[in-house]
């Protein structure tokens, strides 16, 4: 633990609260992706923030960053956490992206609830094949970023990201494949989709 109750996760100084979730394997391959791409001067969006470590990244990079969150809890972590880190993030709480009707971003991150589990709380899992979540966005993903902008979204390999790909590309945006990560399970990936 680093001074003042906070941990240290890649750099980046967090606080913790019990019912949010704490970076792991997938946030850490989402934040090795950032961290490859320049994102000065850009308007980036982190859903479902949790603690705020994309956001917090994002911001560091010259990012002005919008990080939103269902939870409550998770909202008020990543404000503490950005200022713990000395960066200023604009939080928002809401379920995906719906209350962003009339903004476009150059970069959207989503680390979502993967997991393909049922009855379950949504903050945790994915639905029936982990793409609930994941499914939704892509549908409004063409009116959310801009002409040239980019959305990372995990996946594990059990989500079927080649079905991400296909829809990206019914839409008319590239997509790719351009993180992987091996587990002892499963493997983890992430697909970066561009709007044309």
């Amino acid at each position: 633990m680093a001074e003042g109750g906070a941990w240290e996760v890649a750099g980046i100084r967090l606080l913790r609260a019990e019912d949010v979730y704490w970076p792991a394997e997938d946030s850490l391959l989402m934040l090795d992706a950032l961290r490859s791409l320049d994102l000065r001067g850009k308007s980036c969006l982190d859903l479902g923030t949790g603690t705020g470590i994309l956001a917090i990244e994002m911001a560091m990079k010259g990012c002005q960053t919008t990080a939103s969150d269902i939870s409550l809890d998770s909202c008020t972590l990543a404000k503490k956490n950005s200022l713990l880190n000395g960066v200023s993030i604009e939080v928002v709480q809401g379920s995906l992206a719906r209350h962003f009707r009339d903004l476009a971003f150059d970069l959207i991150s989503f680390n979502p609830p993967y997991l393909p589990l049922e009855g379950e709380s949504e903050h945790w899992t994915g639905g029936e094949s982990g793409r609930k979540l994941i499914d939704a966005l892509l549908a409004d993903l063409p009116r959310l970023l801009r002409r040239g902008g980019a959305a990372l979204i995990l996946h594990a390999d059990f989500n079927g990201p080649e079905l991400t790909i296909r829809r990206a590309e019914a839409f008319g945006m590239e997509a790719t494949i351009v993180k992987r990560r091996k587990l002892a399970f499963h493997e983890l990936m992430v697909v970066k989709l561009r709007k044309n």
